[in-house]
């Protein structure tokens, strides 16, 4: 057979070039394949992600829908006030306008009666760490 190629040099370039060829086209067929697949399972991602936001925009207008049938239904609601406890009330009033030490006791019952919205950042730093 070595014999036939070396006597034959066209015909065994020619058988060479053909298996190349042939090698070729499958190595190709294989690439085309396994790109296509991948290329299907994307398209399939897609459309599985496009699937799941079309739900998720679904949901979210009925959730504003509901909520706003709800917030037209409902009656206003009126803020809680301040709560002054009597118990306090009642210190508050034995100390005959005495202005007590910041952060003693006496103070800290002060600002319980003292309305929410005139305490100043300082007042309810203080009040957080020595009151409660």
């Amino acid at each position: 057979m070595i014999r036939f190629f070396r006597e034959q040099k066209f015909l065994a370039a020619l058988l060479t070039l053909s298996l190349l060829v042939i090698l070729a086209c499958f190595i190709m067929i294989h690439y085309t394949n396994k790109k296509a697949a991948e290329a299907a399972i994307t398209a399939q991602e897609a459309k599985q992600v496009q699937t799941t936001i079309d739900t998720m925009t679904v949901i979210a207008g009925i959730a504003e829908q509901e909520l706003q049938e709800s917030a037209s239904n409902e009656a206003p609601v009126n803020p809680v006030g301040d709560v002054k406890p009597q118990e306090s009330l009642d210190r508050v009033a034995a100390l005959n306008g005495r202005v007590p030490e910041v952060g003693s006791d006496d103070w800290c019952e002060v600002m319980m009666v003292k309305d929410a919205d005139a305490w100043t950042k300082e007042e309810q730093d203080i009040f957080a760490q020595r009151c409660l």
